[in-house]
């Protein structure tokens, strides 16, 4: 069992694990898709969900938080305005890993990461799916009563 085991070390220090990681976060946000490898792809895709999350929320609190690991305020204006207008209605599951074979230099796993419902992305995003017919009949009630007053 994988107790207390928080995240990937990816084999770095915590100091520059961070800056790794916020750099990959405002690169993505820069360009919407990159690619690099598998470990360091799923590690970005919490870092990158969890900023428009906090972009969503759209205040002053929010864009400091924002700004803790975004780099570049061109790109936290980005991240406040495109990016939390086009996932508003969105409940999580901004980003999309898809792995794409082996570097050839050191056979190590490479993967495309990019936001999801956006222009040119590589695959589209699913519909929203119909209820699970393995969930009780209460359960399946509370979800569609809950997603018709949402609309």
């Amino acid at each position: 069992m994988k107790h207390r085991i928080a995240m990937r070390k990816l084999s770095r220090s915590s100091a520059h694990r961070k800056s790794l990681l916020r750099t990959m976060v405002s690169q993505l946000l820069r360009y919407e898709r990159i690619e690099t490898t598998v470990a360091k792809a799923k590690e970005l895709r919490r870092l990158a969900d969890k900023v428009v999350t906090i972009a969503k929320e759209s205040n002053l609190h929010a864009r400091r938080k924002a700004a803790e690991i975004v780099r570049g305020d061109d790109l936290i204006h980005k991240l406040f305005t495109t990016m939390a207008e086009r996932y508003k209605h969105r409940e999580g599951g901004y980003t999309r890993v898809l792995q794409t074979g082996q570097r050839p230099n050191d056979a190590a796993r490479m993967a495309i990461i990019e936001y999801v419902d956006r222009p040119g992305e590589l695959r589209p995003a699913r519909p929203p799916t119909k209820m699970n017919p393995l969930l009780p009949q209460a359960a399946q009630a509370a979800i569609s009563s809950s997603a018709q007053r949402k609309q």
